[in-house]
């Protein structure tokens, strides 16, 4: 009979160290002989237990927030997904998985040799179980893992959406922008800021929770020396593999060039072109033959944003629903494909977009 090996690792509520043990399996059904080969247990260096103990503490309210949200979000996530089958007459068993992307609370991509993360939320677990659908999730750390950025991840899915249109550059604004090149390898990166600077800059000046189709930045004039400072953030100039989110991009980051000494209209209009300007000198330098940008995301929506992107280039620029593909639906439809890959055990990641050290299968799989 054959014998299978597994690891079982876990650290107790003692925080004292890591137990490890090495279990053998005979047989494969309830007759199965298991026994324990071998077994350690680890201290963990000081540093590593002390930030451990502290996450445990109950009087640091912040993990059971982040606890609470992870749950809530994942039975949202579960919950929305079982009405929209309702909705469209479709049965669960229908559907072969559900690639889960949750919500990004912290990316810290950082450098080579830092203890980089990113953490993405909404429990796959209540998400599986309340669907009745295999659900994959957590798709961004295995490439971290491998020495990766974590992100961009989509370009593979660009170049897989838009087979048919050569020599194009997908540009993806949320609140970050990222850039696929549609080459025969697929390469990309984070831009930097897309909507986030200025939707914050419209909420704390009263007009709501974004600048509707860029007509308040159109109404302002760009400032030629605040704009010269913020894209002289080493961000700009730091060469690929890279990523960024809201935690180097915010109110904050704004704040430290004083933009309070100029009229609110005309910083927002300096924001657009800030946007506009570090996507379009990024693609100078790394895909200057290619004369055609498709947009997708919420960006799109903002004629006066594409202007000053075809102002700062003389490219092509147009939305992706042109070319009849729902801008909305993109990101969420390539968590769908990331899923797909990983059932089938295919990669999902680019080493030459991440930086990592090779291919990898992503997502962990959460049976339905």
């Amino acid at each position: 009979m054959q014998k299978h090996l597994f690891l079982g690792t876990i650290s107790g509520t003692s925080v004292d160290g890591l137990d490890i043990a090495l279990l053998a399996v005979e047989g494969r059904n309830e007759n199965s002989q298991i026994s324990i080969l071998q077994a350690d247990t680890i201290e963990f260096p000081d540093s590593l237990a002390s930030e451990l103990r502290a996450l445990a503490n109950p009087s640091q309210g912040e993990l059971d927030r982040l606890g609470y949200a992870d749950a809530t979000l994942g039975e949202f996530i579960g919950q929305t997904c079982r009405q929209f089958l309702t909705t469209h007459s479709l049965h669960p068993g229908a559907i072969t998985a559900i690639g889960s992307h949750g919500q990004t609370v912290r990316h810290r991509p950082g450098k080579a040799g830092e203890n980089r993360f990113s953490l993405q939320i909404g429990d796959p677990n209540r998400i599986a179980e309340i669907s009745g659908i295999t659900t994959i999730a957590d798709f961004r750390r295995r490439d971290i893992a491998a020495g990766g950025q974590g992100a961009p991840l989509v370009p593979p899915f660009h170049k897989a959406l838009f087979a048919n249109t050569d020599h194009a550059v997908v540009l993806n604004i949320g609140g970050i922008s990222n850039v696929s090149i549609l080459s025969d390898t697929p390469s990309g990166y984070d831009t930097g800021p897309g909507n986030c600077l200025m939707d914050e800059w419209c909420q704390q000046h009263g007009h709501g929770s974004y600048d509707a189709d860029g007509r308040w930045a159109a109404s302002g004039t760009v400032i030629a020396d605040l704009l010269q400072c913020l894209l002289s953030d080493p961000y700009f100039s730091t060469p690929t593999p890279k990523s960024t989110g809201r935690e180097y991009f915010h109110a904050q980051w704004l704040a430290a060039h004083e933009p309070e000494k100029f009229a609110p209209e005309d910083v927002q209009a300096t924001l657009c072109e800030l946007t506009a300007r570090c996507t379009i000198d990024a693609l100078v330098r790394s895909a200057p033959h290619l004369g055609e940008i498709i947009v997708c995301g919420g960006g799109r929506l903002n004629s006066n944003l594409l202007k000053r992107l075809r102002d700062s280039s003389g490219w092509d620029v147009r939305s992706c629903d042109d070319l009849g593909i729902d801008g909305d639906a993109i990101e969420a439809a390539a968590f769908a494909w990331f899923a797909h890959q990983t059932i089938n055990a295919q990669p999902s990641n680019e080493p030459a977009v991440t930086g990592a050290t090779g291919y990898r299968v992503l997502g962990a799989i959460y049976p339905g």
